[in-house]
């Protein structure tokens, strides 16, 4: 290979080297900043169990009318679980078919539950009661903290959005479905308080961990890379 002259560098067309080449910057700074988040904010919630904060935005939520939205909540409820679990094995499987070189991606995926044990098992909140907001319609028996749900919904949307979206859809579909992407965890962190299963504060922490163990990870060139370059 020719050697690099001091031109190329100075006009930006050198190849990158070192840990530019291994790391992408842009998404560990975003992996390294929500993780930061997520711990902060587990920090607090465990010296306050109850937020009055989170009573007042789980109170509005829930007597809102979300008109057709609202037969959408459900789903979120169903996906969660074993069901959410399996539903990612699935996801796995398909791109280990269709998208073989991604497999890192969706792998990742599925370690995301592993986080979720780790932060039910560190605190231990008490989930709404109606004492506290208008209604309850779920009653697990988990740890509040954080979302299980949230963070199963945020990475499998990221994970087929990565996976299949990047590889099948076109330039503009790409950015329509990042849009519905961030739609979707919305709409499941709604659902999540609505059912006063969970705190505003755990959803949040819930699309913090989703977000920060994926931009870690795909902070790792030759794993974003996977994904991210068309062939």
């Amino acid at each position: 290979m020719a050697a690099v002259t001091d031109l190329e560098v100075v006009q930006g067309h050198a190849p990158a080297s070192g840990l530019a080449a291994r790391v992408n910057r842009t998404l560990l700074g975003l992996g390294i900043v929500t993780a930061l988040a997520a711990i902060g904010l587990s920090i607090y919630v465990a010296g306050h169990p109850v937020i009055a904060e989170d009573i007042t935005l789980e109170r509005d939520i829930q007597l809102t009318t979300w008109g057709p939205l609202a037969y959408t909540f459900p789903f979120f409820s169903w996906i969660g679980d074993a069901k959410g679990v399996v539903l990612e094995v699935v996801i796995f499987v398909a791109v280990l078919v269709v998208n073989r070189r991604a497999w890192v991606v969706a792998l990742g995926g599925v370690a995301s539950g592993a986080w979720y044990q780790l932060g039910v098992h560190l605190l231990q909140r008490p989930r709404p009661t109606t004492a506290l907001v208008p209604h309850v319609y779920e009653h697990p028996g988990a740890s509040s903290y954080p979302s299980g749900h949230t963070i199963i919904v945020s990475t499998v949307a990221i994970v087929l959005m990565l996976c299949f979206g990047h590889r099948f859809l076109p330039r503009w579909g790409v950015v329509a479905g990042w849009i519905l992407v961030l739609s979707i965890v919305i709409v499941s962190a709604v659902a999540r308080i609505y059912s006063g299963t969970h705190w505003p504060t755990d959803v949040l922490a819930g699309t913090l961990i989703a977000v920060a163990w994926m931009g870690l990870l795909l902070s790792v060139r030759w794993v974003s890379d996977s994904v991210c370059k068309r062939e």
